[in-house]
């Protein structure tokens, strides 16, 4: 059985995936939290960082805790470009808190800078984390980065990255890439069933207590 520990990091989440031969980090947060994530970290064995997307905001700190945890980047080679050129791909948003959220993340990809890494593994659709102690698989999640990805574990729970968001409500991310790939990343997290829903941004919830096209 494979233990999700939520790790908050301002408006950002980290996971931490425990099983009984090692665990994985999903995502590093902003700098600033560096040091929260790696006492989440200390004594778990971290064998892979995996990066669910390449914006700022999900993988400043990954050279860092590489570094600090000694363990591999791990990510899907499609978003490879973001981590020296954040506006390698577009970004929109749609509604009001849509608009606002796109301006907040262009403002701090254009003011921040990101410890140039280089990833050991490039994950796909169907890898499984087997080899790195947990009970996962990936997915391929698009629409919000072209290459974000997430995580399905043990058969009851989804780690989603930024393809939904947990912010005013539950729903699909209103910044993205990629609107109607967004939209069928978001279907096909909803047919999984019953699932717990773990959002890069905002509380767990159940599966489907988002409503698909309802963006923010």
């Amino acid at each position: 059985m494979t233990r999700i520990k939520r790790i908050p990091c301002g408006m950002v989440n980290c996971y931490l995936l425990t099983g009984k031969d090692g665990a994985v980090l999903v995502d590093t947060g902003e700098t600033g939290y560096e040091e929260k994530i790696l006492e989440a970290c200390a004594g778990k064995n971290v064998r892979l960082i995996m990066l669910t997307h390449g914006h700022i905001d999900h993988i400043q700190n990954a050279a860092y805790l590489a570094r600090e945890l000694k363990a591999p980047i791990g990510m899907n080679e499609k978003d490879l470009a973001l981590k020296q050129n954040q506006f390698a791909q577009p970004l929109s948003g749609t509604g009001i808190f849509g608009k606002i959220l796109e301006s907040a993340s262009k403002k701090k990809m254009k003011k921040n800078q990101i410890e140039d890494f280089t990833p050991e593994i490039f994950l796909k659709e169907g890898d499984t984390l087997e080899s790195y102690g947990i009970e996962a698989s990936v997915l391929e999640l698009p629409g919000h980065t072209e290459g974000a990805i997430g995580l399905e574990v043990d058969g009851q729970a989804v780690i989603v990255g930024d393809a939904l968001m947990h912010m005013l409500r539950p729903g699909m991310a209103c910044i993205f890439g990629d609107r109607e790939k967004l939209r069928e990343s978001a279907g096909r997290i909803s047919a999984l069933g019953s699932r717990t829903i773990y959002y890069g941004h905002g509380s767990p919830t159940k599966n489907r207590s988002w409503k698909q096209g309802n963006f923010c």
